[in-house]
Formats: structure tokens, C-alpha cells, sequence
């Protein structure tokens, strides 16, 4: 058959070339419509090049014919070209009949890839909100069933939140999926509204109440798996008169009356009321007590502890969510902080609230709150003085000085720690610092030494320097002799080296020479070693080669070759004792595997000392395996360093 002009045209096209692209386009107009079944047919084929499928999705954009939809939706259900992919997915998007949003989202599932996801995400949004967000709120309520989805949809939904949507997302709040769940909670504190706001603060206040029957209900269950049938008969009887007897007498006399026709009457009343959480559990464990079969109640008690465990969990996640919501809507302004305080605090009064309810109040506790300050940093529980911690440490404010103070001496040390790091994030921590130093406490100058080391406080070495050689406390002394090392700083050098003296105890020397070690100063290596020969100590002499390994740790600053005498005789010196220590040795070698040498001929020296040391006979098991082990290590580093 012969061919029409435009099928000719299709013909000799070539849709990599700038003139047959502009030619394309004009001819496509004036042919119209009539010109898709065509390249319908053309486009679809498996051999269709990526260039002429993006010319067509192109044309489909300019041209938004309804007659495109079905071909852009079967070439994007496998287009692999994202750049391909992109252009079909927003010419449906500009056609934005219901028709062409209906192919979008059918492609949602069929692209499980993220970047083309996002595309059509984006798509979708900027199209039609509103359908949008239906679109998400569907692939959300999958929940569990289909988790990646329901993930996804809770993400996309994240971008569409208006106050309109607080109606919707409020009815997932009790939906019985926990992921769904989960997603709800998240996605109401994002919602930027007052509504909102009180919203979630009514679902945290539910969430106290629930939590705070669930425990009774977890105690009762305890004490019911205890007992007999007819004993946990007698008991929940008793506790239900107890708790109706003031709102209702003629229940409670009723419960009390032994006639199985009054008591179901009285469960019955009870039941149209909507009872709470411990009352219904203490009516249907009444019901299953009420059954002859004794297997019935365990039964029935065994469900009611896996509910009370998966129920504890949901409880324990929507405390935390609506609190960290909740104080980001008072951030923002959608509601007042102090309406906030109180709730919060009861949660962590009553053992309620986690991590995420304290950090919520540690956020928004006024500075001169103390008594809410002190619940937040004395509470029992380490985890919750930790999160309170890092929250009152962002803050900055100098005015939470005091509180973070009482956290110094925190029985967990790393929480301890963080204190102390977050003190010296305030203004003058020189001057807080030096409080500490001056009190008479032992343990808070200990403190301080600790504060002054971490933050590297080193304005305050003449300060230490006068401490050492004034202290009467050993404690005291070596904690500062410690933080001294770890500031590293030069001015300290000359004032160590003349403490350092055969009348001093043996600890004190060491803690000396570790300090000295500590500066990585090359001079002060080289006094110390010197040091080491007029006191002949080993410990001395292994702090003078590790001394020396860290002054020369890198290949820019080798241990001069006029210096390698010194090393020498300090590592014989500490090695051949007459009562030879096996961790001092050890020492010894990992220092040599880190030092630098200006020249490396001693390596060999060094290898063969501990060669002829792992070679000596010794009877079996008097030197551990793990210490001959690790020299023997050193020993194949130090010679590969002798062949380098």
C-alpha cells in the first residue's frame, strides 16, 4: 500500500538530530490527533529507539491529547531511561484528566525503584494534591500487609500535611496495625496547626491514663496466674465492688450477691458503660473464671499477657511521639509551652514517659523551673538523665549551669562525662573550672581535673603546675600529674622534669614520667630517658622508649640518628632485668613498632634482642602464650622495618 506523506516522513526521521526534532513538531501539528495511532504503533515496538521514545512522550507534553494515555502508560510500565521516564510521567501529569491520574497511579506499584518512584510522587503532588494525598493515605493503610508501601506512603504524605488533614490522619490514631499507628502519631505532630497541637496533646494525656492501667492490669495478671479459679473469683468480685460500689451501689451489691443472673446483669450494666482498660479486663477474666473448664482461664490469662506486652509497647511509643510532636508545634508557636509542663511531669512522675517524653521537657522547661529541672535529672532511671542531659546541654543557656552541675558525679560515668562536656560548651569554663579546683571536696577537684583535661583548658597549666607541687593527697596528685599529660603542653616540661627525683614513692614517679610521656615533647624524651638511667627504674625506662615513640610516632619527625644511643640504652636498660616483667616488654615493642628512625640500622638490633628473648629456655607455662605471642609479632614488624 502506498504510504502517506507523514508516514513517510516517519521514515527518513532521525530524532537525534536538532532539525528533524523541530520538523517533528510542526508536522505533528498540523496533522493533529490523527498522527498517534501511528506512532503508537512505531513507539511501542521493542526495537523503538530511546530517542524517538522521547521524542513522542515530548509531544505528548505540547500536544496533551487524550489519545496519548493509554500509549504513555504502556511505555512507561517498562521504560528504563529515567530521563524517558520523566517526560511520559509529567505529560500524563499536564493532561490531569482523571483518566491520566488514574495511569500514574496505577504505575506506582509496577516501579518499585526509588528515583523512578520519586518522579511519579512529585508528579502526582504538584497535579492534584488532593488526590494525592488520597493516594498515599491508601498506600498507608496497607500497614503491615505491604510495609515498603505503607512506609512510603507515610513519607509522601509527610510533603502534603495541611491543617485540612488533621481529620484523616486523627482516625488513624487507634487503628489496630502498630505501623499504621506508628505513621499517625508521626504524622499529626508535622501538622502546623493549633488543632493539631491539641490534638496530640489529648491523645498524650489518653496515652498516661491507658499506660497507668495497663500496669494495674499487668500486676493483677501476675497475681491472678498465682492462684486457684475459685480464689481469683473471689478476687475480681472484690476489686469490682471496690471500684463501683462509689459510682454505682446497686452494681456493686449486685457483683456481691452470689446469683449468677444478678452478677451477669451487673457485668452487662457495667459493659454498656464503655468500661476502661482495667475494668474490662477484670470482666472478661470474670467471664472465663465463670467457665467450668480450668484450661479456659489460663487461656484466657495467657492472651491477656501477650496483649498487655504488645499494648505496653504501643503505649510506650505514643507517649514518646506525641511528646516529641508536641514540642515541636510549642517551637513553633501553635501552643503555649506552659500548657505542656504539667502533663509532661506526671508522665515522669508515674514511671509513664521514656527517653522521648523527658527530652520533650528538658526542651521546653523554663530555666527557672528547679523543681521540674530536678525530676529531669533525678530520675531513677540512667537512659532518661541522658536524654534530658543532651537536650538542657543544647540549649547553651548559662542559667542551666547549676543543673548540669548535679550531673557531674552521676554514678554512670559516660553520663558523667557528658555533663562535664556540655559545662564546658558555656561561657568561662576557665572560671568553673577553678571553682572546682578550690573546694575542699577531693572528688570535685577530681572533677575539675577531668573538666580542664576534656576540654583542653590549657590557660590553667601554671594553675596545675602550683597544685603538683603543693598537693599533700597522693589521689589528688596523680589526677592532676594525668590531666597535665593530656593537655600536652611545652610549659609543663621543665617543671616535671625537676619534681622527678629518687625521693619520691614509685607511683608518683611513674605518674610523673607518664605525664612527661604524655607532652610528646622530643626534648622532653630524650630528659627522660636521662631521667630513667639516675633513677634505674624499668617502669622509667619503658615511659622513656614509649616517650620517645611518641614524640618521633610519624616519618616527618624520625628520631635523629645522634638520639638513637639514648633509645638503646633505655629499651637494654628495662628489658634485661634481672626479674624480667612480661608486660613491661610488651610495651616495649609495640613502642618500637611505632617509632620513626632517622636511620634504620638498629632495627635489626632490636628484632634480634627479642628473637634471642623468645629463644631462651624456660620452663613450659611461666610466660603467658598471649605475651610471647604479641612479641613475637613485634619482632616480624621490626624486621620488616630493618629490610624496608
Amino acid at each position: 500500500m502506498r504510504q502517506n506523506p507523514f508516514e513517510m516522513f516517519l521514515d527518513r526521521l532521525d530524532p537525534t538530530w536538532r532539525g528533524d526534532q523541530l520538523a517533528f513538531f510542526r508536522t505533528l501539528a498540523d496533522v493533529g490527533r490523527g498522527a498517534v495511532p501511528e506512532l503508537a504503533e512505531r513507539v511501542l515496538k521493542a526495537s523503538c529507539p530511546a530517542a524517538m521514545r522521547q521524542l513522542v512522550l515530548e509531544a505528548s507534553f505540547y500536544h496533551p491529547w487524550p489519545e496519548w494515555i493509554p500509549v504513555t502508560s504502556r511505555l512507561l510500565r517498562h521504560e528504563k531511561d529515567l530521563g524517558v521516564f520523566e517526560s511520559g510521567a509529567r505529560a500524563l501529569g499536564r493532561m490531569g484528566t482523571p483518566e491520566a491520574l488514574e495511569a500514574l497511579r496505577e504505575l506506582a506499584p509496577t516501579r518499585a525503584t526509588q528515583p523512578f518512584r520519586d518522579i511519579l510522587d512529585l508528579v502526582l503532588r504538584e497535579s492534584d494534591p488532593a488526590e494525592a494525598f488520597h493516594h498515599h493515605f491508601a498506600r498507608l493503610l496497607q500497614g503491615s500487609a505491604q510495609p515498603a508501601d505503607a512506609n512510603e506512603g507515610a513519607h509522601q504524605l509527610a510533603k502534603l500535611l495541611t491543617p485540612e488533614a488533621l481529620e484523616p490522619i486523627r482516625t488513624l490514631a487507634s487503628h489496630p496495625d502498630l505501623l499504621v499507628y506508628r505513621h499517625a502519631l508521626r504524622l499529626l505532630g508535622q501538622i502546623q496547626s493549633p488543632e493539631a497541637a491539641d490534638c496530640l496533646l489529648e491523645l498524650l494525656e489518653e496515652a498516661h491514663q491507658d499506660a497507668m492501667a495497663d500496669r494495674e492490669v499487668r500486676s493483677q495478671l501476675t497475681a491472678f496466674r498465682a492462684m486457684s479459679r475459685p480464689d481469683v473469683q473471689v478476687r475480681l468480685v472484690q476489686l469490682l465492688v471496690q471500684r463501683w460500689e462509689p459510682k454505682d451501689p446497686v452494681v456493686a451489691v449486685d457483683l456481691g450477691s452470689d446469683q449468677p443472673e444478678r452478677v451477669q446483669s451487673a457485668v452487662r450494666t457495667i459493659r454498656d458503660g464503655e468500661p476502661g482498660l482495667f475494668d474490662s479486663f477484670l470482666l472478661d477474666t470474670l467471664v472465663a473464671s465463670q467457665e467450668e473448664k480450668p484450661a479456659h482461664l489460663a487461656r484466657h490469662l495467657g492472651q491477656a499477657g501477650e496483649q498487655a506486652a504488645q499494648r505496653a509497647r504501643r503505649l510506650e511509643f505514643a507517649l514518646d511521639a506525641t511528646a516529641q510532636g508536641l514540642a515541636e508545634l510549642a517551637d513553633q508557636g501553635f501552643i503555649d509551652p506552659q500548657r505542656l509542663l504539667n502533663p509532661l511531669a506526671e508522665c515522669l512522675r508515674r514511671n509513664t514517659g521514656r527517653t522521648g517524653v523527658a527530652s520533650a521537657l528538658a526542651r521546653l522547661v523554663p530555666v527557672t523551673s528547679e523543681e521540674l529541672l530536678d525530676l529531669l535529672v533525678q530520675e531513677a532511671d540512667g537512659a532518661l538523665r541522658m536524654a534530658a542531659l543532651e537536650v538542657l546541654g543544647e540549649r547553651r543557656d548559662p542559667a542551666l549551669r547549676a543543673t548540669l552541675l548535679k550531673l557531674r558525679r552521676d554514678p554512670i560515668s559516660d553520663l558523667a562525662q557528658r555533663a562535664l562536656w556540655h559545662l564546658g560548651q558555656l561561657p568561662d569554663p576557665e572560671g568553673l573550672a577553678l571553682e572546682r579546683l578550690g573546694l575542699a571536696d577531693p572528688e570535685e577537684i577530681q572533677v575539675g581535673l577531668r573538666f580542664i583535661a576534656m576540654h583542653q583548658l590549657d590557660a590553667l597549666v601554671p594553675q596545675l603546675l602550683e597544685l603538683v607541687a603543693s598537693e599533700p593527697q597522693e589521689a589528688i596528685l596523680l589526677a592532676t600529674l594525668e590531666t597535665l599529660g593530656a593537655l600536652g603542653s611545652a610549659q609543663a616540661v621543665d617543671p616535671l622534669l625537676n619534681l622527678l627525683h629518687s625521693g619520691q614513692n614509685a607511683r608518683v614517679q611513674v605518674a610523673l614520667a607518664q605525664a612527661l610521656r604524655d607532652l610528646g615533647d622530643p626534648a622532653c624524651a630524650i630528659a627522660l630517658c636521662a631521667k630513667a638511667a639516675e633513677l634505674a627504674s624499668p617502669e622509667l625506662h619503658t615511659l622513656a622508649v614509649e616517650s620517645l615513640a611518641r614524640a618521633h610516632a610519624t616519618a616527618h619527625q624520625p628520631l635523629p640518628l645522634a638520639q638513637t644511643h639514648a633509645l638503646d640504652v633505655a629499651v637494654r636498660a628495662a628489658w634485661n632485668t634481672r626479674q624480667p616483667s612480661w608486660p613491661l616488654r610488651r610495651r616495649i615493642g609495640d613502642a618500637l613498632v611505632a617509632l620513626h628512625l632517622e636511620h634504620g640500622s638498629s632495627w635489626v638490633d632490636f628484632a634480634n634482642l627479642i628473637q634471642e628473648t623468645l629463644h631462651e629456655k624456660r620452663p613450659s607455662g611461666t610466660v603467658p602464650t598471649e605475651d610471647l605471642a604479641h612479641l613475637q609479632t613485634a619482632a616480624r614488624a621490626l624486621t620488616q622495618k630493618a629490610q624496608g
